[in-house]
């Protein structure tokens, strides 16, 4: 459980730009619509984001901002697949609130290190409390973990 939590914390702080803030985050797409009115970015097709070792990929990217231009909630639908060294993940959605400081992951939620999985409907995790659930709504939350061997070096 504990790899799983490292890697979700691994994620949220990559890909909201708390880790290494000097590393610059490139998003390409197909569109990019800017709406002032609604405070709003949107990042239509084939959207990648890329921010060092960390890469995240979806149909569509939304960043909401706050009255002072700052980023409230991001969120990728569509396709959501992510790859952080030997860390991946995927879901249909993925939503980062920065008020609360936590981060879902829902619609066949699914989180991998080396060999190690855990899936359920929805992840969600609290960043500041470093506390995660898994929810299975439809189906049963399933974690698959193999033991390391003795004597390997990581």
């Amino acid at each position: 459980m504990l790899r799983i939590l490292l890697v979700l914390l691994l994620f949220s702080c990559t890909v909201f730009g708390i880790e290494n803030k000097k590393e610059p985050i490139v998003i390409e797409a197909d569109t990019l619509e800017y709406l002032k009115k609604n405070s709003m970015i949107i990042y239509k097709g084939n959207v990648v984001v890329k921010k060092g070792d960390f890469t995240l990929k979806s149909d569509l990217l939304k960043i909401f901002l706050d009255e002072k231009g700052d980023i409230k909630k991001i969120t990728a639908t569509g396709n959501v697949r992510f790859v952080k060294g030997n860390r991946k993940g995927k879901s249909e959605k993925a939503e980062y609130f920065k008020d609360k400081n936590y981060l879902i992951l829902s619609g066949n939620a699914e989180l991998q290190q080396d060999s190690n999985i855990i899936e359920g409907e929805e992840i969600v995790y609290y960043l500041d409390t470093e506390k995660a659930e898994v929810k299975g709504k439809h189906k049963r939350v399933r974690s698959i973990f193999f033991p390391e061997e003795k004597g390997k070096e990581k």
